[in-house]
């Protein structure tokens, strides 16, 4: 048998060839496998299994002046003054527990309390978000100590009865090597993965279809056919010592979330709003925004970032 020859019985299907940068390349051999019966197949399962349809779908709406505003507040405590059903997207990236330097809380507590407290939170973020309003989490597990932190969170978001939407990758490019070794060496005793991304774990209240205006989308149509791969490659945010965060996610993150997910005049609520990236993309891109924090300084610096120029922060 010849380099160009093959078992007829294996290839017989695949009747017609073309040659393609120096390869061999098969009609229909990179098509997706077409599942049969689709439908059908749908009806015999339960939609949603893990979902108790519980909600009231009846939204309310806020008064203009009770957003476009920043908080300093503790936000369990906060977001319990906000009526129910009133919030169109939540976009946040809560502290991830990892001991990084902040001066209002201890972010390296027992991670029962961690959890137990951001249970709390989650739980005021699901009664204030509307029927078809998302919840987008940006978070990191701690790979060091095999704390699966994207997994518990959905966890959360599924008992509380949200659907589940999308998973996205945000794969930052950072291959900076931050350990000499790799768990055991050479050896599959207890090897240790190093990792270059993050999640954005994205759940729905109620229903998968949001209501809201053809005219009111502003995503173009060629950053929705990009940003529909649950893979996207951004930078990390490089300006955290301008703003003096030490955690900050890049503004072109807050972007894609905030145009794939909600609608321009829609509300969105980032309940740990550190330096307010939320808050400035959501004014930039015409939605409203309520941002919470406890620091007052991160405040401080949220507000700034909305009525200024970045050329400020230099003076």
């Amino acid at each position: 048998m010849t380099n160009h020859e093959f078992p007829v019985t294996q290839y017989q299907e695949l009747k017609k060839h073309g040659i393609k940068n120096g390869k061999r390349i098969f009609v229909g051999y990179n098509k997706d496998i077409k599942v049969k019966n689709k439908d059908i197949n749908k009806s015999k399962r339960t939609t949603f299994f893990y979902v108790k349809q519980n909600f009231n779908n009846k939204n309310n709406e806020l008064s203009e002046s009770e957003v476009n505003k920043i908080i300093c507040a503790d936000s369990e405590e906060y977001l319990k003054t906000l009526p129910d059903n009133c919030i169109d997207l939540i976009f946040t990236s809560p502290p991830y527990n990892f001991g990084m330097e902040y001066e209002t809380h201890d972010d390296s507590i027992v991670w029962n309390d961690y959890f137990k407290k951001m249970d709390a939170i989650i739980t005021e973020c699901v009664r204030v978000l509307k029927f078809g309003g998302r919840i987008a989490f940006n978070v990191q597990p701690l790979f060091s100590e095999y704390i699966p932190t994207h997994h518990i969170f959905s966890n959360m978001f599924m008992k509380h009865n949200l659907i589940w939407k999308a998973e996205i990758i945000w794969e930052k490019n950072n291959y900076n090597a931050k350990y000499t070794s790799w768990g055991s060496w050479k050896s599959p005793s207890s090897p240790y993965f190093k990792y270059t991304w993050e999640f954005v774990e994205v759940y729905c209240k109620g229903d998968l279809k949001k209501e809201g205006k053809s005219e009111n989308s502003d995503i173009t149509a060629d950053e929705f056919k990009k940003w529909t791969v649950g893979k996207w490659s951004i930078a990390p945010e490089r300006g955290m010592k301008l703003y003096n965060h030490p955690a900050m996610f890049p503004e072109e993150l807050a972007t894609r979330v905030i145009k794939m997910f909600s609608f321009i005049n829609d509300v969105v609520l980032d309940p740990f709003n550190g330096a307010g990236t939320t808050t400035h993309i959501a004014h930039k891109l015409n939605r409203k925004y309520i941002g919470v924090d406890i620091s007052k300084e991160y405040c401080k610096t949220a507000k700034r970032r909305i009525t200024s120029k970045i050329s400020d922060y230099y003076e």
